[in-house]
């Protein structure tokens, strides 16, 4: 969890602007981040479904569905209006 900046000697009236202006600056930056979460974080469902190629989408499928094999992960991605499987090949670090 982000810790905000604490202000134990606050003496002035600029020092409370400037810690305020700071910790709103924080705050700006959590919720774009917040607002970002989709772009950073996979999400959808796992299906036991390994597609036999790009185009074996069912009519039940949605996009962020994803399934794994030894060798491969697949995910279920939008490709400019048509739903398309792409797979990623596993190795071993």
């Amino acid at each position: 969890m982000k810790r905000y900046p604490l202000y134990d000697e606050i003496n002035s009236l600029d020092q409370v602007q400037i810690a305020l202006t700071e910790i709103a600056r924080l705050r700006d930056q959590d919720i774009r981040d917040f607002n970002n979460l989709t772009n950073i974080f996979m999400r959808g469902r796992k299906v036991e479904k390994v597609p036999s190629g790009a185009a074996d989408v069912a009519a039940l499928d949605r996009v962020g569905d994803f399934n794994y094999t030894a060798s491969y992960l697949y995910i279920l991605v939008n490709n400019s209006g048509t739903n398309a499987w792409r797979r990623v090949a596993l190795s071993s670090w």
